[in-house]
This record gives C-alpha cells, structure tokens and sequence, in this order.
C-alpha cells in the first residue's frame, strides 16, 4: 500500500475507480456530487444491473436448458452473456465508489482483482462480438462452409484463445496497480508510468479501433450482400424482402450500439495516456467523461436482445422457457427459419 507525499499527489497520471476522486486538493478531499445527482447515477445503474443479469442469465439457461440450442454460434452467445453477467457484478462497487469515492473497500489484492478482471471482461465481450461478426459475415458470403464452421470444437478453440488474449493483455497491469492512503483516505489505482502508456495504446487498438473497424466493415458487406438481387431466398420474395431489411436494420444497430457504448471507455484511456489531459485543468471533462463510461452496462442489457432478435428461433426458445415449456425436435425444426439468416440457422444458431 503506497503513502505518498504532497509531491506525489501532483502526479497527474493516476487513473481511479468510479467518477470522483479523480484529483486531490490541499485538504486532501475530493470534489463531491451533489445528492440528486448520486442518486439518480445509482438508479440508473441498479436498473441496468436488474436487466442485465435477467437477460443475460435467461440467455445462459435457454442454451443449457433446450439441447436444440446449443450450437456453435449460439456458444459465442453463451459466452458473450457470461462476460455480461461478470460485468453486471461490478455495479454494486460502482453505486458504492459514487458514494464513498475516497474510500476503496477492498484492499490491495481486491485492488488488483477489481482492475484485472474488469479490463478482461471488457477485452473477451469485444473480441466475442467481433468473432460472431466474423462467423456470420463468412456464412453469408459463402454458405458452403457452413458445414465446416458449425463444428463446436473450433468454436471452443476461437473462445479459448480470446479468453487468452484478453487475460494476457490484462496481466501487465498488475505491476502498475496498487492502493492509495492518505490521512483516512483509500483509493484503488494505476499509475501510467510509459511502459503502462504504450501497453494502453496497443489495448486501445487491438481491443476496440481494430474490433469496431472490421465489425463496421463486415456489417456494411452483409447489407450488400442482403440487399444483392444475386442472393437467393428460400423464402417468398415479399416476406423476403420483409425479413432482408430487417437483419440490415438489426446489423446497423447492432455496429451503432458497439460503438455508442464503448467509445467513451476509450475515449477515456486516451485521456489517461495523454499527459496534457491533466485533473487540475480538465476535472470536470474528467468526470463527465466518466459518468459517461457507465454506458459499457447499458451494452450487456443491449446484447442479449439484439444477438436474440436475429434469430425466430431463439426467440421462440426464449419464450418457451419463460413459459416453463420444453420444445421438441420436430417444432424446433418447423420454427427454424429466419429469412436472409434461414439458410444457416440449422447450423450456426
């Protein structure tokens, strides 16, 4: 646990949790939010936590429940739920930093878990997101290999080594977390010497820059390829054309909901290496910036109902669950079908 002096605490490159707390003044206070605004940033939040765990949990117990669920896209679901639902665990802390900002609750080893586990579920969601992108993209434009990507074991290996990745990513920052104490108060943070910098700037592109680029892109094809007169519906031309715009709609919000949630996360990380973005002269760009962050949980309640949506068939599994029904083989078959996405629900959904 570090004690500074008054000549540390000038150090402008200190990255905290929660949205206050960010700069110390001569008194060693904080600047504090007013009760309004504390409350309803904490509503908002419990609301986002209540819908999260029961969208992403129904999501997890209609792939485990139902056998017909479990194929290889929908394991990419199953997991981005997962990571949704560990995010969904830090809104608690987070109520509580908003409250007591200058007093980190759990130690230094709660310090170093709290950063470490955070930035790898944000890394896993955002290369799970980009790797389902890429699945359906390459079933679209080519549905001859869909006999070779409805193999589990290949989906299994693509998770794994995401999980890797994000961890791995993750791990350097223990050397540069630790916990603050001065006089009765305790804050949880991470000191940007240059090395964290640069590992920072590589998370920023390898994380969200390159992911929200290819997912736009492959998006932009998949409407192409909807909207072409060359592609070839197994459904009547009316109803396809109804259900063709409505995956275009869906992929649009989809990339739109990515890129709103997410952007001010990295906005953020920038600041944070960017040393002329200094407390003492951009607090109050600091604060909004972070309140501004807590949209990241507003994506975990957004994914199970766009990544649902695209397919009748989970949605009717979906349905079926909370009804307390169980579907048999032969519905599920007679329910699989989606318009543009029907060549390949047997396989991929």
């Amino acid at each position: 646990m570090s004690q500074p002096q008054n000549s540390e605490l000038a150090n402008d490159s200190f990255s905290f949790f929660g949205p206050i707390g960010m700069a110390f003044y001569e008194d060693g206070n904080a600047l504090d939010d007013p009760d309004p605004v504390k409350i309803i940033t904490s509503t908002i939040l419990g609301v986002l936590m209540i819908l999260s765990i029961v969208g992403n949990g129904c999501t997890c117990a209609v792939i485990t429940r139902d056998r017909t669920m479990r194929t290889p896209t929908n394991c990419y679901l199953f997991n981005l739920a997962i990571t949704d639902l560990l995010l969904a665990l830090f809104v608690p802390i987070e109520i509580y930093l908003i409250w007591c900002p200058d007093l980190y609750p759990f130690g230094e080893a709660g310090c170093r878990v709290h950063f470490l586990l955070y930035d790898c579920l944000c890394n896993c969601s955002a290369l799970t997101i980009c790797a389902f992108t890429i699945e359906r993209y390459l079933v679209v434009s080519n549905p001859f290999l869909r006999q070779k990507l409805s193999l589990k074991s290949r989906v299994f290996k693509i998770l794994g080594v995401i999980w890797t990745i994000s961890f791995a990513f993750c791990v350097p920052d223990l050397f540069y977390i630790d916990l603050l104490e001065k006089k009765k108060y305790v804050y949880c943070f991470v000191t940007m010497a240059d090395p964290m910098k640069i590992l920072v700037g590589v998370e920023q592109l390898v994380f969200f820059v390159i992911p929200m680029t290819v997912i736009f892109v492959l998006y932009v094809l998949i409407a192409i390829k909807l909207k072409s007169a060359n592609l070839k519906l197994r459904s009547s031309p009316v109803n396809g054309k109804q259900h063709r715009d409505k995956a275009v709609k869906m992929l649009a919000a989809v990339a739109a909901s990515f890129f709103f949630c997410w952007s001010p996360y990295c906005l953020l990380r920038i600041m944070v290496i960017r040393s002329e973005f200094n407390y003492e002269d951009y607090y109050n760009v600091w604060r909004v910036v972070n309140y501004l962050c807590y949209s990241s949980y507003l994506c975990s309640v957004i994914n199970p109902i766009l990544y649902s949506l695209m397919s009748h068939k989970f949605r009717q599994a979906f349905k079926d669950f909370l009804k307390g029904r169980t579907r048999s083989p032969v519905d599920s078959k007679k329910r699989d079908s989606f318009g543009p996405w029907s060549r390949t629900e047997r396989t991929t959904t």
